[in-house]
């Protein structure tokens, strides 16, 4: 079994996080503001702007002492200011183990505990269907399809739109 927690960035983290991400199967589930290929000065660009976060935004997934994966959350402003985004990816090899559904109940719980926000939303790309089962699983509601919102790889692609209040927040 695959000792998995969550944590906060390490600077040395920057090699592991460079290898895992260097992926195009993960690149073609994320905003194109994720280079690909993706460097260790990419990394460390990443690891030095999370660590001088006021606030914890970045969960790093942790298995077997490795760094493998990021959770974050991109709080809203102005009037979606109790709102935030959630993002995730964790590395090819731990695909379809149930990762990823335990690392998210605990960085939301965090997040929840530790913020004000009262809602946490997700954006999935069609076609990526474990994303929305694993958002699905932990309680989240799909409240919508943006249809031919994202442009990704050459090609529209509807959005999946997915949310969470902490009110019914019960794992």
């Amino acid at each position: 079994m695959d000792k998995c927690k969550i944590r906060r960035w390490l600077k040395d983290d920057f090699s592991t996080l460079a290898k895992y991400l260097n992926n195009k199967k993960i690149w073609d589930n994320c905003r194109d503001s994720l280079p690909y290929p993706y460097f260790e000065s990419d990394a460390q660009q990443f690891i030095r702007f999370v660590l001088n976060q006021s606030e914890q935004n970045n969960y790093c997934i942790e298995v077997n002492q490795e760094a493998v994966g990021n959770i974050s959350f991109s709080r809203g402003i102005n009037v979606e200011r109790y709102n935030a985004e959630l993002g995730y990816w964790l590395a090819e090899p731990y695909w379809g183990k149930g990762i990823m559904t335990q690392m998210l109940v605990l960085a939301i719980r965090s997040y929840f505990f530790h913020t004000d926000v009262i809602r946490v939303y997700a954006n999935v790309y069609a076609g990526n269907m474990p994303s929305m089962r694993v958002l699905e699983k932990i309680g989240f509601r799909k409240c919508g399809i943006h249809r031919n919102a994202y442009f990704k790889n050459g090609n529209f692609l509807d959005c999946h739109c997915y949310e969470l209040l902490k009110a019914d927040f019960r794992i």
